[in-house]
Formats: C-alpha cells, sequence, structure tokens
C-alpha cells in the first residue's frame, strides 16, 4: 500500500485539498499521522466513492470497484 500525502492525493484525485481535508477530519477517508504527518492510502478516495455509490433504482447487482479518470486524462477521444 502506497501511502500519499494530503495534497499529493489531492492533485492527483482532482479534488480540492479543502475537501479532502474537510473529509480526513470528519473520520470519512483512510488515514494515518505518523510524527504529526498526515498520510493516506493512495485508494482512500476511490474506496470512499466505492462504499458510498448509490445504484441507479432497478438496479439488482451492486457495481465493481470504481476507477477514478486522472484530471490530465480525457475519457473522451472526440474532444
Amino acid at each position: 500500500m502506497q501511502l500519499l500525502t494530503l495534497p499529493k492525493l489531492a492533485a492527483r484525485s482532482g479534488w480540492p485539498e479543502s475537501r479532502v481535508r474537510r473529509m480526513v477530519a470528519r473520520g470519512l477517508l483512510s488515514h494515518i499521522r505518523i510524527n504529526g504527518r498526515l498520510l493516506l492510502p493512495e485508494t482512500a478516495i476511490e474506496d470512499y466513492v466505492a462504499n458510498h455509490f448509490v445504484a441507479a433504482a432497478g438496479r439488482s447487482t451492486p457495481m465493481g470497484r470504481l476507477t477514478l479518470a486522472s484530471p490530465a486524462q480525457d475519457p473522451d477521444p472526440r474532444n
């Protein structure tokens, strides 16, 4: 498991640092403090999204593990 600092995780996910910091403060994201340094698993945001994903009505099977696209990647090649 790779641990990242909060700024690195926020940059990698595309989420604002302030949002990630609030989620850590509320205990919504897995994290650890080592010598006062806040570290999060590189999958912390993906895990949160997968665990809080609400499927559309009528869906009979749960969603599989989701992968967040990097902000630098363009998922639609037509753009």
